[in-house]
């Protein structure tokens, strides 16, 4: 049952006056009903000039109680309800399969070995070195929910962004585009981002700081050029010889700043292959050792 459903059910077989389901609800002549005790409350404290219904407030005599009548198929459909909801709340609690005739309440389930632990019987798997790589997380009443529904005897332990949803140790084997996310591996993923964020900004300061030393180069050879031009006709050969020496160093400028940015670029590409090596390699340690909840 849906849980809208069941509220919209729930709210029509509550009684107006305790706002609890109803026991033994007794019919009013203007349909209405209401727990007998809850009845018999409102009669006991009401005047000698009857009672009016909680519901539509129609005003009945004080001979109301000879006019009203049990509903047995609201009482029967309200037991139902009350039966099946406290068998849903049972369902819903685990206990410890290491202790049964106690009904201790679990604080965890181990997924390897699909059972549900109390304090005293989880500490064998916290503290022991064999049970190290057993998974567990908040106790499950059904284990059935956490199996997977492409491999029976898998529990989902991961959750792919990729597919948007909790897979298998087997899905992951399966499928090389599920991104597992961990709580270890978010934590290296932020922090190597925050590293090649530093590495980028480094690098756009250097490629800003030649380019400023070039155009600054470029701004002193205009000068210059600006100082030595002769008269038409005079000196000519010395000016081309001055130009032409300013020329190379330019380009010797030109050259390195290329040769730079290119180890920078180099560099920087080296880092992120890095980067994806290491993200490979989380992902395959992930599905060797999972990691505990």
């Amino acid at each position: 049952m849906e849980d809208s459903e069941e509220t919209r059910l729930e709210g029509l077989l509550m009684c107006p006056v305790c706002q609890d389901i109803f026991n033994d609800p007794q019919q009013l002549p203007c349909g209405h009903s209401l727990c007998l005790e809850c009845l018999d409350n409102m009669m006991h404290h009401a005047s000698n000039s009857g009672l009016c219904c909680p519901d539509c407030r129609t005003h009945f005599g004080p001979d109301i109680k000879v006019k009203v009548q049990k509903s047995y198929a609201l009482a029967n459909i309200a037991e139902d309800f009350r039966q099946n909801r406290k068998r849903r709340e049972q369902k819903r609690t685990a206990y410890c399969d290491c202790c049964p005739e106690k009904h201790t309440p679990a604080v965890r389930t181990c997924l390897k070995c699909e059972v549900s632990m109390c304090t005293e019987h989880v500490s064998g798997h916290v503290e022991l070195p064999v049970f190290s790589g057993h998974p567990l997380v908040k106790p499950l009443s059904d284990l059935q929910e956490r199996k997977c529904p492409q491999h029976e005897d898998e529990v989902l332990r991961y959750y792919c962004n990729t597919s948007r949803r909790y897979v298998c140790n087997m899905c992951a084997l399966e499928s090389k585009q599920h991104n597992l996310a961990t709580e270890a591996s978010t934590v290296l993923r932020r922090q190597l981002t925050e590293f090649m964020e530093q590495r980028f900004t480094l690098l756009q300061q250097q490629i800003t700081e030649n380019t400023d030393s070039v155009r600054k180069l470029r701004e002193d050879i205009q000068r210059e050029k600006l100082k030595t031009e002769p008269p038409a006709g005079k000196h000519l050969n010395s000016v081309t010889v001055v130009l032409l020496c300013l020329w190379f160093i330019v380009l010797y400028y030109a050259y390195n700043f290329s040769v730079e940015n290119q180890a920078l670029t180099e560099e920087l590409d080296k880092q992120q292959n890095h980067v994806d090596q290491i993200y490979s390699d989380i992902a395959e340690l992930l599905l060797k050792h999972p990691l505990k909840e």
